[in-house]
C-alpha cells in the first residue's frame, strides 16, 4: 500500500509539469489564433492578414502560418502565396505544414511557392522533394517548367541533397526544358571530378537527351571529347536521341578529329 502511495505521488509530481505546459500551449495557441482572427476580419483577406503579421512578428511564421492553415484549411493558397512572398526564407516551413496537413499535392505547393517568389525556386523545389519523395519527378518537371531560368539552380541544388538521384535529376530537366540543357550539364558536371564514371555518365546521357538540340548537343561533344570519353560512345548516343549515322559521324567529327 505504501509503495503504491508513494508511486502515485511520483506520477502527480512528474505529470503535473507536462499539465501545466499542455495548458500553457493550448492558452497561448487560443490566443494566436484569436489574434490572427482579429487580422483577417479587419484586413477582409486571409492573404493580406499573413503578409501583416509575418511581416511584423517574422520569428513567429511557422506558428502564425500553422494556426492559419488551422483556422482557414480552405485559403491554403492564399496562406502559402502570402507566407512565402513575405519570409521566404521560410519556405522550407510553410510547405511542411501544408503537406503534413494534406491540404494539396506537392506540385501545387511547389507552383504556389515559386509563383510568390521565383529567387527561391530551388529551395521550394528541394523542400517538396524532402517532404513528398514518392512524388520527386513531378516536383522536378513542375518546378523546372515554372522558372527555366533557374533550372540549372535547381538541378544543382536538388543533386547535392540528392547525389543518387542526379542522374533522374538531369534527365528530366533536360526533356522539360531543353534550351537550358547545356547549362544545367554544366552546373551537374561541376559537382563530380572531371575523370569520374559518374561525369562520363552524365555527358553520354545527356547527348542521347540532346541529340536534337545543335547548340547543347555540340557543347556536350565538346566536353566529351576534353575528358577523353571514346568517341564510339557519344556517336552511339547521339544515334539513340535521333540523328542519323551520317549526323552522328559529321558532330562527332567536329571535334574529335584526331582520332
Amino acid at each position: 500500500m505504501k509503495l503504491a502511495a508513494v508511486t502515485l505521488s511520483t506520477l502527480l509530481l512528474v505529470s503535473a509539469p507536462c499539465l501545466a505546459q499542455e495548458t500553457e500551449d493550448k492558452e497561448s495557441f487560443a490566443q494566436s489564433s484569436h489574434f490572427l482572427k482579429q487580422q483577417v476580419r479587419s484586413s477582409n483577406s486571409v492573404g493580406r492578414a499573413i503578409r501583416t503579421v509575418l511581416a511584423r512578428y517574422p520569428e513567429n511564421t511557422y506558428e502564425l502560418v500553422n494556426i492559419a492553415l488551422d483556422t482557414y484549411p480552405e485559403k491554403y493558397r492564399q496562406i502559402v502565396s502570402a507566407a512565402v512572398s513575405t519570409q521566404p526564407a521560410y519556405v522550407d516551413d510553410v510547405i511542411k505544414l501544408a503537406l503534413e496537413k494534406k491540404l494539396a499535392p506537392a506540385t501545387e505547393l511547389v507552383t504556389l511557392a515559386i509563383n510568390a517568389e521565383p529567387s527561391y525556386a530551388e529551395y521550394a523545389t528541394e523542400a517538396a522533394c524532402k517532404f513528398s519523395p514518392d512524388q520527386f519527378t513531378e516536383i522536378v518537371r513542375t518546378a523546372v517548367n515554372m522558372e527555366p531560368d533557374s533550372a540549372d539552380q535547381i538541378a544543382k541544388t536538388l543533386a547535392k541533397s540528392y547525389p543518387n538521384k542526379t542522374i533522374d535529376v538531369l534527365v528530366t530537366t533536360i526533356q522539360e526544358v531543353p534550351l537550358v540543357g547545356k547549362y544545367v550539364v554544366d552546373a551537374l558536371l561541376a559537382l563530380f571530378p572531371e575523370d569520374s564514371t559518374e561525369s562520363e555518365s552524365m555527358i553520354i546521357i545527356s547527348v542521347e537527351q540532346l541529340a536534337k538540340h545543335p547548340e547543347a548537343v555540340e557543347r556536350l561533344v565538346q566536353l566529351a571529347e576534353q575528358r577523353g570519353i571514346n568517341q564510339d560512345l557519344v556517336s552511339a548516343s547521339a544515334k539513340r536521341g535521333g540523328l542519323s549515322d551520317v549526323q552522328a559521324s559529321v558532330l562527332v567529327g567536329k571535334y574529335y578529329k584526331n582520332q
